[in-house]
């Protein structure tokens, strides 16, 4: 069992129909890996309370963000439920020098967090999802199972502070 988050640790705000934003956010930086799993933790279980069997994930690319490719289907791909490699949030980031929040994101090219993580006094990790029902397409590496990506998670994750 995961134990709960504290206030405002995490966020869901609609954005369409079946359509999702979730935020994490804290204080204090731990890893990167382990609050991205806790994101992808909360993506499952938020599909799983929605009704759905499975989620997509929606890139926020910006702007010229081209440094890895946008993935495409793959018929012919590996088949398994939960592709974590294209699990990919954005972050953004305040740090001790400035109260100003800077953004990163996976498809820059930049590489993570150029800041001290001891100087982080804040950051938010958000990741959009489409969440679906019936059998799942697993031909889109963009594609999760709600249940697997939960089971594979649910004892390697806790919520940030």
């Amino acid at each position: 069992m995961v134990p709960p988050a504290g206030p405002g640790v995490f966020s869901v705000t609609p954005a369409g129909p079946n359509t999702f934003k979730l935020v994490v956010a804290g204080k204090t930086f731990t890893a990167r890996g382990d609050i991205e799993k806790y994101l992808a933790y909360r993506a499952a279980r938020h599909t799983v309370e929605q009704g759905g069997t499975w989620f997509t994930f929606t890139e926020d690319r910006a702007k010229g963000e081209t440094a890895i490719p946008v993935p495409k289907r793959d018929p012919e791909g590996a088949r398994y439920s939960f592709r974590m490699k294209y699990f990919r949030p954005v972050w953004r980031f305040k740090t001790s020098a400035t109260a100003e929040w800077k953004r990163w994101s996976p498809f820059s090219g930049e590489p993570f967090l150029a800041a001290d993580p001891k100087a982080i006094t804040g950051f938010e990790v958000s990741a959009g999802i489409v969440v679906r029902k019936g059998p799942m397409d697993d031909a889109d590496p963009l594609a999760f199972e709600a249940w697997a990506v939960s089971d594979l998670l649910v004892n390697q994750v806790s919520p940030p502070k």
